[in-house]
């Protein structure tokens, strides 16, 4: 895995943990989901690589 995938899987993953500490948090649940959608942003804007 390259650099840059390294990145963006960091960067995904700290998302999503990000989100599960708002629900632990007490945030709204469109607070969380809002997050949740810069993920699926993410994913939407990167082409699969099979790497």
């Amino acid at each position: 895995m390259n650099l840059t995938n390294q990145a963006l899987w960091a960067e995904l993953k700290f998302k999503v943990l990000e989100s599960a500490l708002m629900l632990q948090d007490g945030y709204s649940d469109n607070e969380v989901i809002g997050k949740l959608m810069e993920v699926v942003e993410i994913l939407n804007n990167t082409e699969p690589k099979g790497d």
